[in-house]
């Protein structure tokens, strides 16, 4: 079987899946598929975190360390050691989040463990997990691994929203990366203010708004009260979209799909 685009890269992966949990264990009818989203999404939330530094410590790394050193540091290396210390030793700067996210990914951390390993019967673990707001542990991953890249210099990953881009086609869809440029006009077009057709301004905006924990709330306010999806175009029916809720399937009918009529409006453009 083909692995398909959406496998090239862990952090995304794992943070997409943790949006997606999150985001169904909000609107869950049950406490009891509450509680199995909730548990999927702090499984999802702790991998994305430790793919992404696992990541970026072995770029640290890939100039100084043979690949069986790396891979030694990357497989021994203890989950809260990784937390706290490697974003420091990565970047040469203190990491700017917030006391309170850090100390959620912990407790998320130990209710996780507590949960693959328990020591009691059960019911007092699944009571600090409901504790926990779905959106509030998907806010403070993002914002981990915003704040790193604010400590590092370097421009934030959009899917840290929890937004992706899907591929429309005839009979398929899949989610796929893009550049931050692209989101750049995906967010000019949902109506933000954002310069992206001045490349100058563009790069401005961008070192203002995806290089900060500061942008990134911004945006992320901004995103939150937006309730419809990139808009399609006739002209470019296959153009990946920036789609909210990417995993449903009204949305792959919607931002997924080509129909024959948008491709009919295609030919009409090209021709004219």
């Amino acid at each position: 079987m083909a692995i398909g685009p959406w496998s090239v890269n862990p952090a995304w992966q794992n943070f997409s899946s943790l949006y997606r949990e999150a985001s169904t264990a909000v609107e869950a009818p049950t406490e009891m598929e509450k509680s199995h989203h909730m548990t999927a999404a702090l499984y999802f939330g702790i991998a994305a975190i430790e793919a992404f530094l696992n990541g970026q410590m072995r770029t640290h790394l890939a100039r100084a360390k043979s690949p069986e050193d790396i891979f030694t540091t990357l497989r021994t290396g203890r989950f809260l050691k990784k937390l706290t210390a490697w974003p420091t030793e990565i970047t040469g700067n203190k990491s700017p989040i917030s006391v309170e996210a850090l100390e959620l990914i912990k407790f998320c951390n130990d209710i996780r463990g507590d949960l693959t390993h328990p020591k009691t019967s059960g019911p007092d673990i699944y009571e600090k997990l409901f504790e926990i707001q779905p959106t509030e542990v998907v806010d403070a991953v993002a914002q981990y691994i915003v704040a790193f890249h604010q400590a590092q210099g370097s421009h934030y990953p959009y899917w840290v929203f929890g937004w992706n881009y899907l591929t429309p086609r005839p009979d398929s869809h899949e989610i796929v990366l893009i550049n931050d440029q692209q989101f750049c006009h995906s967010l000019a077009a949902l109506g933000f203010n954002v310069p992206s057709y001045d490349w100058a301004r563009a790069e401005q905006w961008k070192n203002t708004f995806l290089a900060s924990v500061d942008g990134y709330v911004a945006i992320r306010n901004g995103l939150t009260s937006i309730t419809g999806c990139e808009p399609k175009f006739d002209r470019f029916p296959f153009q990946p979209k920036l789609c909210r809720r990417w995993w449903t399937f009204e949305h792959h009918k919607s931002c997924g799909h080509v129909s024959e009529q948008s491709l009919a409006n295609a030919l009409r453009f090209d021709k004219a």
